[in-house]
């Protein structure tokens, strides 16, 4: 009788988990389950911080490098022609004065500059004419504040020339205008925020990049 009431007593515990370890066994099923998860989750939603920027400056530095970065026909999106061997040219003869890059702050009565140049200036004399660096259409033309009077146009594939600074009244083209290379589009002056009459030629793809190379990379020495 005591050996069967030994088993009768040990037998359902045998069979018996306790509760402290089948908590413990669920605590460490649950830490198994967040250590699959959460690496999983991470590489879903991680987006680094420069992310939104990174394209823009990516099509930006190709299209730079790229001397096909052109228009192409209509037949291809374009609105003009402007294929890859279209010609590029300098808008001005005179030497750079003001390079791409950090530059001390300009102001006058018009206001004040921003303190990285995102073009190039050229020193050229008041009533010099601006020319168009390669074929294109013309989609602005006007005041554009410190920026003065200027003349925007689009080369296709998202690049654009803007011509910063001009005289006032010496506008030769208009909004809509289809032009060449070596088109006159204005004079140079000396309106917005300037210390002198100068030119300043802008490149844009999306975002504004360093026209030297651009040119540099389609056979134009700035």
């Amino acid at each position: 009788m005591t050996y069967l009431t030994m088993l009768l007593r040990r037998g359902p515990q045998a069979s018996v988990t306790p509760i402290g370890t089948r908590r413990r066994m669920r605590s460490a099923r649950s830490l198994l389950g967040i250590a699959i998860a959460v690496p999983a989750l991470v590489g879903i939603v991680a987006v680094p911080a420069h992310g939104a920027g990174a394209p823009l400056a990516a099509a930006a530095v190709a299209a730079a490098e790229s001397p096909s970065q052109n228009a192409g026909p209509a037949s291809g999106g374009g609105n003009y022609m402007h294929d890859a061997d279209a010609p590029w040219i300098r808008p001005v003869t005179a030497r750079v004065t003001s390079p791409y890059g950090p530059r001390n702050v300009i102001c006058n009565s018009v206001g004040c500059s921003n303190t990285f140049h995102d073009g190039v200036d050229f020193g050229s004399p008041c009533g010099t004419p601006i020319k168009a660096i390669s074929p294109g259409r013309v989609t602005f033309v006007g005041n554009a504040g410190s920026f003065g009077e200027r003349v925007i146009i689009d080369h296709g594939s998202g690049v654009e020339s803007l011509y910063g600074h001009a005289q006032t009244g010496s506008f030769q083209v208009s909004v809509g205008q289809l032009v060449k290379a070596g088109t006159v589009v204005a004079n140079v002056g000396a309106t917005g925020v300037v210390t002198g009459c100068h030119l300043d030629l802008k490149i844009r793809i999306s975002v504004f990049i360093d026209p030297g190379p651009f040119l540099a990379a389609r056979g134009v020495t700035l």
